[in-house]
Order: C-alpha cells, then structure tokens, then sequence
C-alpha cells in the first residue's frame, strides 16, 4: 500500500537526521526547545500549519536539532540552555531573512498523520544538568584481520544499500562478534563496567543514555545456530528486558561471545519469515516524554549506519529497512523496550 509508506516518511526523516551525523565528534544541543530551533532556522517566519483533514498540497519546514563541533579533545563543555535560549530569542527576533528556501519538489503532498505526530512531539525547552562532554572511548577490536584494509574515506564513499541478496553467503562468528562490538554505545569498557553511556563514536554525538536495543535474526553465520539473539545496549534495563519477552527465552551467551559483548541467544530456529514483520514498542516514551519518540530513531539511524559501514569493511555490503509493525512484534512478546530488528 502506497499510502502506508508515506506514513512512514516521519519514521524515514527522522532515521536520516541520526545518519547526517555520522562520523563527526559532536554534541546534539538537546536542551534547546522546538521554538528555539525554529527562531535558529529562521522558520517562524513561515505562516503556521493548518493541519488539514485530509492530505492536500502545501509546503511546510520542520526544525530537528542543533549540534555544535567541538575538537577532539575537548576537556570541559558547558551550555547553560536557558541563557542560550534567551539569546537566540533577544539575537534574531530583529534578523531580517533574506531570500525563500528551496522546495525539494513543486507538488507536495501534506499527509495529515505526519504532521499530527510532528506536532504532537514538539519538545520544550529542558534545562536539565547542561551540556556534559565525556571522554572518548574506542570501540573493542578483536582483530585487524578481519577487516579488508579499506581506509575510512574509502568505507565512507563507497557505503551503498544492497539491492540483491545471494542467499548463500556465510560470515565468520568472529567477524559478525566484530561489527557487534562496534555496535555497543560505551566502546570498550572492561574492568566489569556496563554498556549504557554513549562514549563511543559514532554514537557519542546523542546526549542521552542508550535506549536502543538489538534484536537480531541470524540465519548464515558460522558457528552460530540459526535463531533469535539480542545484543543488550544499555545492561541497567538487562532485568526489564528478561521481565518483558517469553519466559522461554534462554538468554545464554552463544559459543566464543567476547566476555564484554552483553549478546544473547534467546531462541534457535529459522525466522527469516518472522523477521520480515517484526518491530518495537517504545518504553522510553512512557518512562520519559513524546518528543522521545523521534530521538529514538536518530539513535537508530545512527546505529543502522555503523552496521552499513562495518560490512563494507569486511567486503560485503547491506541494506537498512527503516519500518516497523507494531502488531507483529507484540505478537513475539518482544514489548515494552526500545529495540530495532536488523534482518
């Protein structure tokens, strides 16, 4: 259904906005409110959305964040949000704009669901404890062999979605531990401490704890049995996690699992049907507020193009599939936490 996939262009945005960002060492200004970002953009100029009742012609901006570039190695950052919003509005309310923005086409169609969840995620200004730079922490290596000795230019420029599968191909179990543990927000820990904060690169650049987990469908990687796994992003919701899916899941680490990977096997057997369907339910919103809801998939959008990035390295390639079905992931009982299926 054609209509169902321009629904789902909020989703696809808002995926895109965590894939700009990959690769540069900095901070989303998360403090600042929606009606900061608009005075930014300059796009409370603009005549207010009527949000039609039924989808229309029309053009509209939306705002999505602020970063700011800071060097590697910075050693204190601090944004006092409140000051910072009070100079945008003091600084530009007598900016005159000059010029009128692009359209990315001349007919557009206004679908109504889209800007109804735009409008209901809208995020206040939030002062909170300030801006919190951390130190950097590098993602854990098994070995350099397993990579095909491409630069990081190189990864970067040739990084395209695959449009045909062979159905044969198979992955060493170290390689596929390798790109996993690229994947952990908190890079290399050791000493026992948890996964959770978001030190690493890329994933450095959201201010907020991970709330993003992994459900993963493996069907061809060597020594490992065909079934449902989870790789745990966050360990302090490990408990939530466990109370939350089957009670027959076995949550065991599979055979050679580096003993800092939090990667589980939950259940054996072929899913490549069911993993055509699944999704996720956000807890955070419940447990947070709504304007969550679209710094979830920046935080995906960031972690889908590691794993896009990861297989070129190792010389293959990979496709991102930015939908979700509610119904069919609560079916599995795979609910109540945030979590993105890879197929």
């Amino acid at each position: 259904n054609w209509f169902v996939y321009l629904e789902r262009a909020f989703w696809y945005c808002n995926h895109a906005i965590g894939a700009a960002e990959l690769g540069w060492d900095v901070k989303v200004l998360d403090g600042l409110g929606y009606s900061d970002l608009e005075k930014l953009m300059g796009l409370d100029y603009f005549p207010t959305l009527q949000i039609p009742s039924r989808p229309v012609k029309g053009k509209f901006e939306h705002p999505d964040c602020v970063i700011v570039v800071f060097p590697n190695d910075s050693k204190e950052f601090s944004v006092d949000y409140k000051s910072l919003s009070s100079l945008i509005t003091e600084s530009l309310s007598e900016l005159e704009w000059i010029g009128t923005p692009n359209l990315l086409s001349k007919e557009h169609i206004c679908w109504d669901i889209i800007y109804r969840t735009a409008e209901a995620v809208k995020k206040p200004l939030t002062h909170g404890d300030g801006l919190e730079i951390e130190p950097f922490q590098s993602s854990e290596l098994i070995s350099d062999d397993l990579y095909k000795g491409f630069t990081a230019r190189e990864v970067v420029r040739k990084r395209r979605s695959a449009v045909d599968m062979d159905g044969v191909h198979v992955m060493k179990r170290e390689t596929f531990y390798q790109i996993l543990l690229h994947c952990l927000p908190s890079g290399s820990r050791g000493g026992g401490e948890k996964q959770g904060k978001q030190l690493a690169l890329p994933f450095r650049v959201l201010p907020w704890d991970s709330e993003v987990h992994a459900v993963i469908f493996v069907h061809r990687v060597v020594g490992l049995p065909k079934g449902v796994y989870f790789l745990v992003r966050n360990e302090d919701h490990f408990h939530d996690l466990k109370q939350a899916t089957r009670s027959e899941f076995e949550w065991v680490k599979p055979e050679g699992c580096p003993a800092d990977l939090p990667f589980y096997m939950l259940t054996r057997g072929d899913c490549q049907q069911i993993a055509k369907r699944l999704s996720c339910h956000q807890r955070s919103l419940r447990d947070k507020n709504v304007w969550m809801y679209p710094r979830l998939f920046w935080e995906t959008g960031i972690l889908g193009q590691v794993l896009y990035l990861e297989a070129h390295a190792i010389g293959i390639s990979a496709t991102g599939i930015g939908c979700y079905f509610d119904d069919a992931g609560k079916s599995f009982s795979i609910v109540t936490c945030s979590v993105i299926f890879f197929l």
